[in-house]
């Protein structure tokens, strides 16, 4: 009875299963394990109330797939924010009441595009005051200029007379008379100069009585409505953001920023050189940022980056980044959220399995591969990346399936052994080529039962009886990828209507 609930202990063990269900079920009568132990395992044991018999069944049912052996991209994602790569927010630079708008909200607008219209009046008249002081500047100088001649006719005149024929006085009288008109003359000129400054500031403020895009992007709802009165600087009117191409920003945080500090280089007159140049927009709905290729083909539309931070942030261990992603079909808007996925490496000659194959138990992670002998075989492996790859499918066609990197747990066994490598564990059952081995993918669990069962009962010198994979109940793997969308049963079926 000793061996009876060690057994029933190790398949309690099994992910999915409790003590509870190896005892009794809710309806009083004996649990999964406890019946499993009483048909296959008692009998192998030797129960002393049921004598000797078969071994378990043969399972059927599993799918497998061989181990596969590929070099294995290495992604990061961040969160990231996207902006325009121009913004700016729209204000009145003139004080008036809003005329009309000549845009339509959300739309398209060139750069020079009217999006608003303030009341001129006022600013039309002095526009016009200041265009006619700049006339009348204009006459005082010619009024100066001819006062200059003048004065420079009597000077000449009185020096062509002999000396003593003109009194002295009367000549300096000429000469100060010159000067005088000389500097009315330069006045004159300067309140030209004035009123010329005076009729472009009229002429500014009078132009910016129209608002005007200040480049090609797109212009957000307006804030005011016909009628309101704005100031200059007061009010944002609406706001404006170029986004195609548009702007991403996000922070590389945690274990990747040493990496990318220590792959960094930079070389004089060439952009910021980083560890990934091109990157992957993964969208609020988790699907990929892509686009429609000459097949027809959904392909990802990569990013650049343009700009990474000199430093690490000393507060939040961080390394800021900029990139631009190309927007033809202005599907990104300024202010989304997305993740920012990019290749940082790659794993050499690394070992994969389909991300079904992988089983839990008891916070470890295993996989079942099927041993020369049929029978199942767990092995205790760590996570690595995750990666949709080209391989084989059952049909016969190469299809991306999503795969698991997996690498033997590390440390040292009960028996302070170091633990065996994947290949070295392959190797103990049979295959010196692990690509060999086929995984368990579906029907896992149940194998997992069947080996735990298989360990106990070595453990205790039984040789025979063992639970084995029947070779003929067991179908290579076919993928199928997930479906997103539930078909319309009512689209499907015609209606009565359409029935008749």
């Amino acid at each position: 009875m000793k061996v009876k609930y060690i057994t029933l202990m190790a398949l309690s063990s099994v992910s999915g299963l409790g003590l509870t269900s190896c005892s009794e079920g809710e309806d009083g009568k004996p649990g999964f394990c406890a019946r499993f132990y009483k048909d296959f395992i008692a009998p192998i044991f030797g129960d002393e109330k049921e004598e000797p018999r078969a071994g378990m069944p043969p399972l059927s049912g599993v799918s497998v797939m061989n181990l596969q052996q590929c070099t294995v991209p290495i992604y990061a994602t961040w969160f990231g924010q996207l902006r325009g790569t121009q913004q700016a927010d729209i204000k009145a630079e003139v004080a008036g009441r809003i005329i009309s708008q000549d845009y339509i909200d959300g739309s398209p607008c060139e750069q020079g595009e009217v999006l608003f219209h303030i009341d001129d009046e006022t600013y039309k008249a002095v526009y016009d005051m200041a265009a006619a002081d700049l006339e009348a500047a204009k006459s005082a100088v010619t009024q100066a200029e001819i006062a200059v001649e003048q004065a420079q006719q009597d000077v000449d005149r009185y020096n062509k007379l002999e000396k003593g024929s003109v009194p002295q006085k009367t000549i300096e009288d000429a000469l100060h008379a010159k000067r005088r008109s000389e500097a009315l003359l330069a006045a004159a000129k300067a309140r030209v100069l004035q009123a010329e400054a005076a009729l472009n500031n009229a002429k500014i403020n009078l132009d910016r009585c129209c608002i005007r895009a200040p480049f090609t992007g797109y212009a957000s709802s307006s804030t005011v409505s016909v009628g309101d009165y704005v100031a200059p600087g007061a009010n944002v009117l609406t706001r404006m953001s170029a986004i195609n191409p548009i702007r991403v920003d996000f922070m590389v945080t945690g274990k990747h920023v040493l990496d990318i500090v220590k792959q960094t280089s930079f070389t004089a007159g060439e952009d910021m050189a980083a560890p990934f140049s091109t990157f992957e927009v993964i969208l609020e709905d988790g699907s990929t940022y892509t686009h429609k290729d000459a097949n027809g083909n959904d392909v990802p539309i990569l990013g650049k980056i343009k700009t990474m931070d000199s430093e690490v942030n000393a507060s939040t261990g961080t390394v800021s980044f900029i990139g631009e992603i190309p927007n033809d079909e202005l599907r990104l808007r300024s202010g989304a959220s997305v993740q920012i996925k990019a290749k940082i490496g790659e794993e050499q000659n690394a070992f994969v399995v389909p991300k079904s194959a992988i089983l839990s138990s008891m916070n470890h992670r295993f996989i079942y591969v099927i041993g020369k002998d049929n029978q199942p075989y767990g092995i205790d492996v760590i996570l690595g990346p995750e990666a949709m790859l080209d391989m084989p499918n059952g049909d016969g066609k190469i299809v991306k399936m999503p795969m698991q990197v997996v690498t033997a747990r590390p440390g040292v066994n009960a028996a302070g052994q170091p633990r065996a490598t994947i290949e070295e564990i392959l190797a103990d059952i049979g295959y010196s080529n692990p690509l060999e081995a086929p995984v368990i993918v579906s029907g896992g669990q149940m194998a997992q039962i069947y080996a735990t069962a298989n360990m106990g009962m070595k453990m205790h010198g039984i040789t025979q009886g063992f639970g084995i994979i029947n070779p003929e109940g067991r179908a290579p793997y076919i993928y199928t990828p997930p479906v997103t969308t539930t078909p319309s049963v009512t689209a499907q079926s015609p209606t009565p209507a359409a029935q008749k």
